[in-house]
């Protein structure tokens, strides 16, 4: 009885993950880039951890033009799954566009100082 019991909510907490994820998706298709970020990490607050979220959640991060939390997101995931070849391509991408900004940077007060 107990097995089953503890079958039952494992399962349960797989669905109701993967509709959060399905949510997730689905407001990242629409371009509520906050809202997927929001719901990825109340996924990874369940203790759910998976390249995917951490490569999606990258993507948002990117989408809103906050590539300092995209590169750590693409981090993550590719600690999850090192072969990964999309991640590694959007990490390499999101690291040269950091670094375009700081050169764009005239006005910048670390520029300045130098």
């Amino acid at each position: 009885m107990k097995n089953l019991l503890f079958i039952i909510i494992l399962i349960s907490q797989s669905i109701l993950s993967q509709s959060v994820f399905d949510k997730a998706n689905n407001a990242y298709k629409q371009g509520n880039y906050q809202q997927a970020i929001d719901s990825y990490q109340s996924i990874l607050k369940s203790k759910k951890h998976s390249s995917g979220i951490y490569f999606n959640m990258a993507n948002c991060y990117y989408k809103l033009n906050q590539v300092a939390p995209a590169i750590y997101n693409y981090e993550k995931a590719l600690l999850l799954n090192p072969k990964d070849k999309d991640i590694k391509t959007n990490l390499e991408f999101a690291k040269k566009q950091k670094n375009r900004r700081y050169k764009n940077c005239a006005n910048c007060w670390f520029r300045k100082t130098i």
